[in-house]
């Protein structure tokens, strides 16, 4: 058995309302006034009012010197892994001691798609947090916004075989680095969405005093005829990402036989699920997936409330995003270990994780 619980949470100091983000965009791109008014109907149609930045540029006229981005010219991939580098161990950090709170950690793995480097954000933790140097450590990088995921398979698979274990999973994203000023679709939607922050967890072999989730079980499955419509590649000018429309379409078509295998696995069904941890990736996304949940008979009369108020207060933050929404669920008074959750995420590839929580 594995428990996740200790969830600590980090920010950076910059942080804009979805207005603020919508003005420095419209600055950017120097749209006519029809391309303008589209773009400004997708900022307020994003369910976002709210994201936070390393960068003070979204604050800034957007020709300032002090600015990290310059009009007309792509910010190098080598300055973005620097500035990374600058802020992400202390944001990791924060969260991390948050989680912590005074106990032995006996491994450690970072989570990050944002930033890579060797020595890398393990090893900067270690330090920081004055970890023993022989704890063993891993990595998980570059896999979007599921990548939390891989994480507490790892740590669960370190609970089940290593007794007396508490892994320390830290997550932190800084998307705003990779703000790009190609005008294009993909770009313009990454830019509307993706935020900054950290969140940490402590998942351990024996359960905690305080609330907790039990793990049950993992379930993925890869959409292929949707591997070209999410994608990132590492370039020159930065970390692009492509965002198709039909993301939406493809997740809402496929992801109710995915919940449907992952809780038969446990002889569970719909209705047994108390709440839902779904990562929201868009606000399209998140009504999806309300529809299939509305279309099996959920009961629950907002079962996405708590994906919804993660994306309104911080919008999109890739694989951080659902320590947030499952410290929405912890922090309920009414929650309890017996209740059952089910958790998903959805990344390039189209791939989607799930798990379930207290079965």
């Amino acid at each position: 058995m594995s428990y996740l619980s200790n969830i600590g949470l980090a920010f950076p100091e910059n942080k804009y309302s979805q207005e603020q983000l919508l003005s420095y965009m419209l600055s950017c791109y120097r749209f006519e006034p029809k391309e303008a008014q589209k773009l400004s109907l997708m900022y307020g149609r994003s369910g976002i009012q709210n994201r936070y930045s390393v960068l003070k540029d979204f604050g800034l006229n957007q020709n300032a010197d002090e600015g990290f981005f310059e009009l007309g010219k792509e910010v190098p991939i080598s300055k973005r892994m620097s500035t990374y580098f600058e802020h992400a161990p202390n944001l990791a950090a924060a969260a991390s001691k948050r989680a912590i709170q005074e106990q032995h950690i006996t491994h450690l793995i970072t989570v990050s798609c944002t930033g890579m480097a060797a020595p890398g954000l393990d090893l900067m933790l270690l330090q920081e947090l004055n970890l023993s140097p022989n704890t063993p450590r891993t990595s998980v990088n570059f896999m979007g916004c599921y990548a939390l995921f891989h994480a507490f398979k790892m740590a669960d698979a370190i609970c089940n075989s290593t007794e007396d274990s508490r892994v320390l999973v830290v997550s932190v994203e800084l998307c705003t680095l990779h703000f790009n000023q190609q005008k294009s679709t993909d770009i313009m939607a990454a830019n509307l969405l993706f935020g900054d922050g950290a969140a940490a967890c402590i998942i351990s072999s024996k359960p905690p005093a305080q609330a907790y989730f039990k793990f049950s079980n993992f379930y993925s499955k890869v959409i292929y005829k949707g591997k070209a419509d999410m994608a990132w590649h590492i370039h020159e000018d930065g970390f692009l990402m492509t965002l198709s429309a039909y993301i939406p379409q493809l997740i809402e078509e496929g992801l109710g036989t995915i919940i449907q295998d992952a809780l038969q696995h446990l002889s569970c069904d719909f209705n047994d699920i108390q709440h839902w941890a779904i990562h929201p990736g868009g606000r399209k996304i998140v009504d999806g997936i309300s529809n299939i949940l509305q279309a099996n008979s959920v009961q629950t009369e907002t079962p996405l409330k708590h994906s919804y108020e993660v994306l309104k207060e911080v919008g999109n933050l890739s694989s951080t995003t659902l320590l947030h929404v499952l410290n929405k669920i912890l922090q309920l008074p009414d929650y309890n270990p017996q209740q059952k959750v089910f958790a998903a995420g959805f990344g390039p590839g189209l791939t989607v994780e799930t798990c379930v929580f207290n079965a």
